[in-house]
């Protein structure tokens, strides 16, 4: 696949920074987009704390990376079950990666785009106006606003949506997008949050009630799919809905109806769903946790929603979205660099409590290092000067240890058959080595 060819490319999209971009295509699931910086890991694999977890059952736990340095892509297989194949070749070390190269992981084929550009970080790319998705959305890092114009394109259509991701990655947001994109905007857009059901009443929440139905149905009440006729219905967090309230749902999705409680009149409704999970769904259909029918009605499409700390550019962007919903306060001196070393386990949830809680303990004008959450200072502070390393020395030192030691690992630790692999003398392996503080293991061969 090349950039004159590949579909996902839009023309109005944002000059990128140099890296690799991905089109991932997962068995049932629609095409989607990842992407790697210089000095940046890609983790692939089943895991749910892989920065690009799939579903793809064929797949293991930790099953590749994807690393790039700012000049070269590099793909490594991590000692998965099954191997992981570059152009239907098994990769034995680490393999360069070029564009038009195709890999695979499992039964997940993944196309290979380098990007040209700058190894520095760009200035936010344009992302409301061009996508139309309203002055409460940011999408300023190229894997946001690709996740965008996904989730634009499939709104035009009449297919159910799942959107998944980490807890805070923003899908109520995303499903909101889906639902101003369609030509159901006009009407009403209702969230559920299927979590927070108790059992006894969560039928009476999705599909109403009559009067008297049950102690203290004063009077008829219509649930969520009623309350959404002509909209978009929102089930977030879909995968906790128990075996009986999963049948009544496969039930109204299959017969575009629901039967409030009391009665025995089945209700037409017209509306689309969009429904959204941080479970593993396939998973727990083969432990027969959820139905592998609901799943199919509610996966016309699949949309991966990136966790934050793999979209930096968006980071400081909420940041100052949060502080002008708070009256406008400005970042104070190296708040945003700390913004961006954190890891943001709680994505954009967390990113929010910690403006909003800075805020709280400040003078209201201008948001200081000193007033973040203690984890935050902690996580995100930096060595001690004389200890730095620039970025891309380190990323490419780490990328270069991880080719070495995958190497030796590989050939029993020989170090003449690794120099082989590598491509590079025994002479230049040892001094590499020694650079990179890698000892040799005990017992193992050094010669050939």
């Amino acid at each position: 696949m090349n950039e004159a060819t590949d579909p996902m490319r839009e023309s109005s999209a944002p000059t990128p920074m140099a890296g690799v971009r991905l089109v991932v295509e997962e068995p049932g699931a629609a095409p989607r987009l990842a992407f790697v910086y210089a000095g940046q890991r890609l983790r692939i694999g089943r895991g749910p704390e892989m920065e690009l977890c799939l579903h793809d059952t064929n797949a293991s736990r930790h099953h590749a990376e994807v690393t790039f340095d700012g000049a070269v892509a590099t793909l490594a297989d991590v000692g998965s079950r099954n191997k992981t194949w570059l152009d239907e070749r098994p990769v034995e070390g680490p393999a360069r990666l070029s564009t038009g190269d195709v890999f695979r992981v499992g039964g997940t084929r993944f196309a290979v785009v380098l990007i040209a550009g700058s190894t520095r970080e760009p200035e936010p790319a344009p992302d409301a106006e061009p996508l139309g998705l309203g002055d409460d959305i940011v999408a300023s890092d190229p894997a946001s606003v690709a996740t965008f114009r996904l989730l634009v394109r499939l709104a035009r259509s009449r297919l159910p949506v799942l959107l998944q991701g980490e807890t805070g990655s923003g899908k109520e947001v995303a499903a909101r997008v889906v639902h101003r994109s369609s030509p159901r905007a006009a009407g009403p857009f209702v969230a559920i949050n299927c979590a927070t059901l108790a059992e006894a009443l969560a039928e009476s929440e999705l599909f109403g009630h009559e009067k008297g139905a049950f102690t203290g149905a004063a009077a008829r009440r219509l649930g969520a799919f009623e309350s959404a006729q002509g909209g978009t219905l929102f089930l977030d967090e879909v995968g906790e809905l128990s075996e009986h309230n999963q049948a009544r749902l496969l039930r109204a999705l299959q017969e575009r109806a629901v039967v409030r409680l009391g009665s025995t009149a089945p209700v037409p409704v017209d509306v689309r769903v969009v429904a959204a999970t941080n479970r593993d769904l396939l998973h727990d259909i083969a432990r027969g946790r959820f139905r592998e029918d609901l799943y199919f009605r509610l996966n016309g499409a699949t949309v991966m929603l990136p966790p934050l700390r793999v979209r930096p550019l968006d980071i400081v962007p909420i940041a100052d979205r949060v502080l002008a919903e708070h009256g406008g306060a400005s970042l104070g001196p190296g708040v945003a660099e700390l913004l961006r070393r954190y890891a943001w386990p709680g994505n954009v949830r967390e990113l929010r409590h910690a403006v909003e809680h800075a805020l709280a303990l400040g003078d209201g004008r201008t948001l200081q290092i000193e007033d973040l959450p203690a984890a935050l200072r902690t996580a995100s502070t930096p060595p001690p000067a004389a200890e730095r390393e620039a970025p891309l020395q380190r990323s490419i030192d780490e990328a270069e240890r991880r080719a070495i030691v995958g190497a030796l690992d590989a050939n029993g630790w020989n170090q003449t058959r690794a120099a082989r692999a590598l491509g590079v003398t025994r002479r230049a392996l040892i001094y590499r080595m020694e650079r990179l503080g890698l000892k040799a293991r005990p017992g193992s061969a050094s010669g050939a």
